[in-house]
């Protein structure tokens, strides 16, 4: 577990030469300002440092916190090596994935070749819309696996007449591939066949509009002549009584409801039609009542001279109100536009001398006084003016 552990010139070299030195403010696509060795803050521009002073900020105000997060998230005991590769990918990660990398958990597990190898995972970012490895990153990450892995002091032996190298079969399990989605049909059930329905009974209603029918075939035929008499002398169906207690008890009235039974005369009873012949005289005409009133549309109306004078005068007296009434919401405008004249006349007679002063010298302000009167005065008389004229001509 690292405690109280600096970066030394090793990782402050790596993390200077992959940050790159900025000597003014610089600013990003969110809207900071950056400057010197990675330094990011909301700022203005216009400031200016050296590489010493650049240097400085990194080491004394930007790395402390981040010397901080890796001491606090290492619980295994690291080298000054390891602490400063550790400290650069930090920096370039942010607090929030370095704490969350495979980098962290590989070395607090024991295993260093796993955390070195988990450096490279961190290679890619987003450019232009698309995420690709970026060789600026491949480098740093080259360089920071490379300072981790380097153990202070003496170099160990890895000589070729020792350990011959081979090449490496085992690699990273390749991601899964998609699989397909399988969707098995259920076994083929017997089929059993539904029982047949009952067929639904006939209500009363049905069977009258059925009865019905069948009587008016038999009366025009299927198509519309009509049949003899003998088949009109065929009386079986439903009577007008059975039609009308189908329809009530469809509607669902009783005797509770107050209805009572149908008052329609038996078929025998009802009167024959009467035959409308072209040549029968006989035929009643609809008459008006005696007494009735009666309204001519076209009847001749008389009207005396008198009643003519009199709503000509009546035309006149209300022309009269409506031009008194137009006139008095005129007024309002055209007093503003008498006032707007004065102004503009008082503003034109200042320019010009017309109006004497009192000899005292003129100041900033009544140096364009005059202007001002006068394009303020004509301003007012001509919106006025035309709101007065269309106010005084709008009822005609």
């Amino acid at each position: 577990m690292a405690s109280n552990m600096r970066t030394s010139r090793a990782g402050l070299d790596v993390i200077k030469a992959f940050e790159g030195f900025r000597p003014r403010y610089q600013q990003l696509p969110d809207g900071r300002w950056i400057i010197g060795y990675g330094h990011v803050r909301e700022t203005r521009e216009g400031v200016r440092v050296n590489p010493d002073e650049a240097e400085a900020i990194l080491r004394e105000y930007d790395l402390p916190p981040i010397e901080r997060l890796v001491m606090d998230s290492i619980l295994a005991p690291l080298n000054q090596n390891e602490f400063d590769a550790l400290v650069s990918l930090a920096y370039n990660l942010g607090a929030k994935a370095f704490i969350s990398c495979d980098v962290v958990a590989h070395i607090n597990a024991g295993n260093r070749l796993a955390a070195a190898g988990a450096f490279d995972a961190w290679r890619r970012a987003k450019i232009g819309g698309r995420v690709q490895i970026i060789d600026a990153l491949v480098r740093r990450r080259a360089s920071e696996k490379a300072l981790f892995l380097t153990a202070p002091g003496q170099m160990p032996v890895a000589s070729s007449r020792i350990y011959f190298p081979l090449h490496d079969t085992v690699k990273l399990p390749p991601p899964p591939k998609p699989r397909e989605i399988v969707v098995e049909r259920a076994p083929d059930m017997p089929r059993v066949d539904a029982p047949p329905m009952p067929e639904p009974s006939r209500i009363a209603t049905e069977d009258a509009a059925e009865s019905v029918k069948r009587r008016l075939v038999r009366i025009i035929g299927e198509d519309g002549n009509r049949v003899s008499k003998k088949t009109d002398t065929m009386t079986d169906g439903a009577s007008p009584e059975e039609i009308t207690a189908a329809i009530s008890a469809l509607a669902g009235e009783s005797e509770k409801s107050g209805v009572g039974k149908s008052v329609w005369p038996p078929r025998e009873d009802l009167p024959p039609p009467p035959h409308l012949d072209e040549d029968d005289d006989d035929t009643p005409i609809l008459q008006p009542a005696p007494d009735a009133s009666r309204i001519d549309d076209l009847e001749e109306v008389e009207i005396s001279p008198d009643d003519i004078q009199r709503a000509v005068a009546n035309n006149r007296s209300m022309e009269a109100e409506e031009t008194g009434e137009a006139g008095l919401d005129a007024l309002p405008f055209g007093l503003l536009s008498l006032i707007g004249a004065g102004l503009a006349g008082y503003g034109l007679a200042s320019q010009f001398g017309a109006v004497e002063s009192n000899g005292a010298e003129p100041s900033e302000l009544a140096v364009y006084l005059p202007p001002f009167l006068m394009l303020l005065g004509g301003l007012l008389f001509v919106v006025m003016a035309y709101y007065f004229f269309r106010a005084l001509f709008e009822s005609d």
